[in-house]
């Protein structure tokens, strides 16, 4: 709602775009990342009887909420206010008026050149290559230079949360289960699509942090993330993150017109998530079934094997049993630091009782639905020459989904549990007595 009315008055200009952001920009300032070797010196200069002012493009309020922070400036913060925008030209007229005797200026962007060509000196806060440059080139002096934070692939990788990839793992589960491993063009496919649909959850995650932004900052170990830090730019996740959904979306649609149908369902149902679901207790979890399953149902479109319902039942009740796991650890966690509700969550530490019952009650469900199965369906079908060798699967299943909500009930499933289980042994293991299981039966 708020980027909304951002863009209506962007309309009027960017000092009416700043106004219309102010109310929740200051009440940001307080956590937002500060360059900490730019602030010594700040405040190292001002030890040494130098004036330091702040003067920004940001608006007046915000201004002077970001002033309030620091205890080495002096006088009054100048902002952006009566509809002019203290930026390049005007930023470099308005302190010349302010200091006719000269000033020295730290600046990081293009828009700064003009402020750094009026200045006496000159401070490079961070300030890209060509810009650093162009502002060595007119010949003022540099008194200090401090390197922008690294956005490089680590930090890019880390955005992208590439290890969530492996939920996507899902997508070659109607091919193993529709007997299309011989399938060359289906193999393609699905190895196709499990990298196009983890480019656009990427995009998502992306969208995800930054909605999250001011609740990251606030958090004891999230504040690490690379938008949270400022280890990369907000904006350009704000670049990434719509390039990266539609060129999923775009490359899921030529594989398959149905696959990217039900991508884009995935893509909305998600940014639905963030924006507001999964502060809705319950619902949450019912949405994160639902997008895994949405998963299989983009496998299934890829391979071009009839939708199996018993598949789809299973996943739901599995998957719904998983996504409360997940947050029945977090309850857990909670409730060894407060008691009532959880910050960003609807729930509320008492609530892990009902959350473990309904966790487990449905990973039963899950179980029994795999025995149904077995019986009135791959043992009377045709489908499965070697039927008996399904046999061990729901135990196999059982017993990594009651070490999954052992984990839980102790606070230690710090993960997802789809993703924790590409990475722990007994999971994988498990896994491979699965999946032979499934090709002894074929």
């Amino acid at each position: 709602m708020h980027a909304l009315r951002a863009l209506v008055a962007l309309l009027r200009g960017r000092a009416s775009m700043k106004e219309a952001l102010r109310n929740v920009t200051v009440d940001c300032v307080a956590s937002m990342p500060v360059r900490a070797e730019l602030v010594d010196w700040l405040r190292g200069e001002q030890k040494r009887g130098r004036r330091v002012h702040l003067v920004t493009a940001a608006d007046q309020q915000v201004a002077e909420a970001a002033a309030r922070r620091f205890d080495f400036l002096h006088g009054d913060a100048l902002g952006t206010r009566d509809g002019v925008n203290l930026k390049g030209p005007n930023k470099s007229a308005a302190l010349q008026e302010a200091f006719p005797d000269g000033f020295t200026y730290v600046g990081d962007s293009r828009a700064d050149l003009p402020v750094f060509a009026a200045a006496d000196s000159i401070v490079l806060a961070g300030a890209p290559a060509e810009v650093a440059n162009a502002a060595r080139q007119m010949g003022k002096p540099v008194e200090a230079e401090f390197q922008s934070a690294q956005n490089g692939v680590r930090s890019w990788m880390r955005a992208l949360r590439l290890h969530q990839w492996s939920k996507n793992l899902l997508l070659f589960i109607p091919l193993l289960l529709g007997d299309r491993l011989d399938d060359p063009h289906a193999v393609i496919a699905c190895v196709l699509g499990f990298v196009a649909v983890g480019v656009t959850a990427s995009g998502t995650y992306i969208i995800n942090d930054l909605s999250d932004l001011a609740a990251d900052r606030a958090h004891a170990t999230k504040w690490r993330r690379p938008f949270a830090s400022g280890a990369i730019p907000v904006k350009a996740g704000l670049v990434a993150a719509p390039l990266l959904i539609a060129a999923g979306l775009a490359a899921t649609t030529l594989l398959s017109s149905v696959a990217g149908l039900l991508l884009g369902i995935y893509t909305a149902v998600t940014l639905a998530y963030s924006f507001r679901l999964k502060r809705v207790p319950m619902l949450d979890v019912y949405v994160l079934a639902a997008l895994y399953a949405l998963r299989l149902g983009v496998g299934t479109a890829l391979v071009e094997v009839p939708p199996s319902v018993w598949l789809m039942v299973f996943a739901l009740f599995f998957f719904f049993s998983l996504s409360l796991a997940k947050r029945h650890a977090e309850l857990v966690k909670a409730a060894e630091r407060i008691t009532g509700p959880i910050p960003g969550r609807g729930y509320r530490t008492q609530d892990a009782g009902l959350t473990l019952a309904m966790g487990v009650g449905s990973a039963m469900c899950s179980l029994l639905i795999i025995v149904l199965f077995l019986v009135f369906e791959a043992a009377v079908s045709g489908g499965y020459s070697r039927p008996a060798f399904l046999w061990p699967a729901p135990a196999l299943i059982g017993l990594w989904v009651q070490r999954i909500w052992l984990l839980a009930s102790r606070g230690d499933l710090a993960d997802d549990p789809v993703s924790f289980a590409v990475r722990d042994r007994p999971s994988l293991v498990l896994g491979v007595l699965l999946i032979a299981s499934a090709l002894l039966a074929l």
